[in-house]
Parts: structure tokens; sequence; C-alpha cells
């Protein structure tokens, strides 16, 4: 068990030290992608992230076949286990309880963001152009961070690491690299572990990532909306 503990762990954050350093060394790869430096910069970050989390995902696969298992949408209609701060009784499917949270998690995001949009002056910097790079970064950011944070996770330690290990393994793990993101400090990271943990609860409990992407691609689009209204007009 401590052995599995201890290669999750590196193997999780090595990538994770990666996505976090990544754009100090990403300006100087000289790719013209995009007109918009903004859209360049987010276009180099999501290809090395996403080209990372299948390295990791194939290393993932390689040492645990049978993790494949995780990479489908999962058993919606088996029942949440009971979770009392989240609000989950436990008599539930989680078709049921994933509706439910994405509407709670969106709207402390869009709370959040919000503010943020709000304290930069960016309220009116809206643009139709926007929409389509929003939905590609949301799309593909939400893949990467799901194969990275939740299936290496859950594919290395499941039968081998109590269950509740395993949730606080990738919380841990999903939050702390958020310190920089949106929100940021002590914030972002709280919001990033609790969120981490609803969508690993979700992913162990359906045998698979379709809750957790969808709710990870409606709060990346939330918050990529927010980060071009301030940053790409």
């Amino acid at each position: 068990m401590a052995s599995k503990l201890i290669s999750c762990i590196i193997l999780v954050g090595t990538a994770s030290m990666l996505l976090v350093s990544a754009n100090s060394f990403l300006s100087a790869v000289p790719l013209a992608l995009h007109e918009n430096a903004f859209v360049n910069s987010l276009m180099k970050y999501q290809i090395f992230a996403l080209a990372l989390a299948l390295i990791v995902s194939g290393i993932t696969l390689l040492f645990r076949p049978e993790s494949k298992g995780l990479l489908r949408l999962g058993e919606l209609w088996r029942n949440a286990e009971k979770e009392s701060w989240l609000g989950i009784s436990g008599v539930t499917t989680w078709k049921r309880n994933a509706a439910q949270l994405l509407v709670f998690i969106s709207l402390a995001t869009g709370i959040f963001m919000g503010f943020a949009v709000v304290g930069a002056d960016a309220s009116g910097n809206m643009r139709l152009w926007f929409i389509p790079w929003i939905l590609l970064f949301s799309c593909v950011n939400a893949l990467s961070e799901e194969l990275i944070f939740r299936f290496a996770v859950l594919g290395t330690l499941t039968s081998f690491v109590p269950k509740i290990a395993i949730l606080l393994v990738s919380a841990v793990m999903f939050g702390l690299p958020h310190y920089n993101g949106f929100p940021s400090g002590a914030i972002g990271i709280i919001m990033a572990g609790v969120l981490g943990y609803v969508l690993s609860k979700a992913s162990y409990e359906t045998s698979g990532l379709g809750i957790a992407l969808g709710i990870h691609i409606v709060q990346d689009i939330i918050i990529f909306t927010g980060i071009f209204m301030m940053k790409a007009a």
C-alpha cells in the first residue's frame, strides 16, 4: 500500500509541478498560434497540459491496465454514498446528486469570478469571438486535469488504499496547484480541494469520469469567461 501511495504522489506531484511552472518555460517557446498574445499563451499551455496528461495516463495504464475501466461515463444510476456535509443523503442516485452539486458549485464559482471581473472593471468586456476559445480551453483543461488528478490517482490507488485516503489525496493534489488560480491563495486551494474531493467521490462511486468531467467543464467555462473578460479584451 505504501509503495502505491508514494508512486502515485510522485507521478501526480511531478505532473502538478510541471503544470504550475509551465508558463515560465513555455513563454520562451517561439510558437505563434494566434495573433492575440493572451490566447496564444493559453494555447501553448493547453497543448502542453494535454500532452502531459496523456503521458501520465499512459504510465497509469502501463502499471495498472485494469484502470482503463475508469475511462468511461460511469454508472450514474448508482446511489451516492451518504456525505452529510455535501448534502448527500445516501438514498439518491449520482445522476440526481450530480445535478444538484453542479448548481451549487457553479454558483460558488460564478460569485467569485463575478467579483473578480467587477473588481477588474471588466464587466463590459465580453466579446463574441471569446466563446469558441472559452469552450475549447474549458474542455481541454478539464480533460487534462481529470486525467491527472482523478484517473491517475484512482487508477493507481483503488484496491490498495482506503477510499477516504484516495479522495483526500486527489483533493489535496488538485487543490494545492490552484494557489495561483482563480480564485487564488488559500481560498483558491480550499475551493479547488473541495471540488477535487467531490469529483473524486463521484468518479470512485460511479467507476467512471463522466460526472467529474462534466462538472469540471462547466466550472472552467465560468472561470475562462471571467479570465478572457479581464485579460483578452
